[in-house]
């Protein structure tokens, strides 16, 4: 069998000069893309973070951060029995699939209407998602937890409680759903009265409402405070820059071996 004619110098020159222009071509276009992605959002950061702050009395429309407390004209409690003034609960049916394990939500109930914002005496019907809003809870403490700003008023109740068995009140109002194939975990999350909340909203008709699509957010409510909120909304368009980087590394890394290998230092 005739031995392969080795290559010229000349030809690894070229091809090194092609590789690199094309990893350095799809380098660019990675980077316009990061920062097509990044930039709204650094934007949309930025405005939330200087948000003025305001207090019931004020003449504002415009979103704005208020902190004081929620109430109810009833008492409610929560499935597990809890005094609450708003809250979220589901249970979940946890269950092996092939080699890993599966989660299913199979119920989600909760109750957030008829609530009063207060600061002092003063008051103010609080109406942040009862006009359609779509509500997005963050229900998790991982530190690579993400929720978008817009269109959705997002939620931080504190640290979601786990438990077994599902309560009795749970099961009555989610019989009919609960089939489970594994493992059901009851969980929840909720304000308590009296609990210190921050708010997001902007203020219409006497009430405190969800904010038009030129607000960085359409709506907050936080226990306390937005500063897990703010780490999940940030999270969002760092999690696509994680993944530019891992495109990234893959490319320089193909780019080094193929210059090794033409450098004669497979042989």
């Amino acid at each position: 069998m005739a031995a392969s004619a080795p290559s010229s110098p000349a030809g690894n020159v070229l091809s090194v000069m092609f590789l690199t222009a094309c990893t350095l071509g799809g380098l660019l276009l990675l980077e316009l893309g990061i920062w097509y992605e990044l930039r709204p959002y650094a934007i949309a950061l930025w405005q939330l973070q200087h948000l003025p702050e305001r207090q019931i009395g004020d003449d504002f429309s415009g979103p704005a951060v208020l902190h004081g407390h929620l109430e109810t004209t009833a008492l409610r409690r929560s499935p597990s029995g809890t005094p609450s003034v708003v809250y979220y609960a589901w249970v979940e049916d946890h269950y092996r699939s092939g080699r890993s394990t599966s989660v299913r939500v199979l119920c989600n109930v909760g109750e957030d209407e008829d609530l009063t914002f207060r600061q002092g005496r003063r008051t103010l019907p609080f109406a942040l998602f009862h006009h359609d809003e779509h509500i997005e809870l963050l229900k998790r403490d991982g530190y690579l937890d993400s929720l978008r700003m817009q269109p959705k008023v997002a939620i931080d109740l504190g640290p979601v409680v786990s438990q077994k068995p599902v309560p009795e009140e749970m099961q009555k109002r989610c019989n009919s759903v609960l089939y489970p194939r594994g493992t059901l975990h009851y969980k929840e999350t909720r304000l308590q009265p009296g609990e210190p909340v921050t708010i997001i909203a902007c203020q219409q008709a006497g009430e405190l409402r969800s904010c038009p699509g030129t607000s960085p957010v359409a709506g907050v409510l936080a226990k306390s405070s937005t500063a897990r909120l703010r780490q999940a909304f940030a999270q969002t368009p760092l999690n696509w820059l994680r993944g530019g980087t891992v495109v990234l590394a893959l490319a320089l890394g193909y780019l080094l071996s193929v210059l090794y290998k033409l450098s004669g230092g497979d042989k």
